[in-house]
């Protein structure tokens, strides 16, 4: 029982591994939109096997980066100022909420913990930490949504911002748009622990349409 269980432990790390890799390459763009995947020169490329890169390919293509193809393949969604707008649109009503329920619930040692997560910030931009910065944006995100405290929107708010990652490519590239995301986060999170729901709510609103493009 024991050596089945640490396998499958084992499988499930290497799959993480696998995906973690590609996923960073094709947020980085090193991987291009439009791009063919092939599993077997993946695995070459990774150093993986066949089963954690199919893995891996089944799990980014849940997160929408990639596209399978019947009879063909893997292939790197490309994307359109459409698809950044739609993605835009739909979070925004969602954590305009999560920002309203956060500010009426969320208890004050909660709020502080969140706060002390948000003031790495800075000195992530001094040493521009893109992933660094991409980690903390998701889980700023994410705590808002814990703040909150409803379990439906927590998961809506993960998978939702995990697609969105792929603006810290498009859109959040350099040090002045690092610091205006900061600063963003920083009122919104200062409205909340003000109570301020309406204030919350507008920050958020403003944050989250400051991404949307002109198709």
């Amino acid at each position: 029982m024991r050596d089945a269980a640490e396998k499958s432990h084992s499988k499930a790390s290497l799959t993480e591994q696998a995906y973690e890799a590609l996923k960073w390459q094709i947020l980085s763009l090193e991987i291009e939109p439009g791009s063919y995947l092939n599993e077997l020169d993946l695995c070459v490329r990774l150093g993986f096997g066949r089963a954690p890169v199919h893995h891996a390919l089944q799990r980014l293509m849940h997160d929408q980066l990639i596209e399978i193809l019947p009879r063909k393949g893997a292939i790197v969604r490309s994307w359109s100022p459409r698809d950044v707008n739609e993605l835009v649109e739909a979070r925004t009503p969602i954590e305009v909420t999560v920002v309203k329920l956060a500010a009426d619930r969320a208890e004050a040692a909660a709020s502080k913990r969140l706060k002390r997560r948000l003031a790495d910030g800075p000195a992530l931009i001094a040493a521009r930490d893109r992933e660094g910065l991409i980690r903390l944006d998701h889980e700023f995100h994410l705590g808002l949504a814990e703040l909150s405290g409803n379990r439906v929107l927590i998961d809506v708010v993960g998978r939702l911002h995990q697609q969105s990652t792929i603006l810290w490519f498009l859109q959040i590239s350099n040090d002045a748009t690092y610091r205006l995301v900061q600063k963003q986060h920083e009122k919104i999170l200062g409205a909340v622990m003000a109570r301020d729901g309406a204030g919350a709510q507008k920050a958020m609103r403003e944050h989250l349409e400051s991404f949307q493009l002109r198709s």
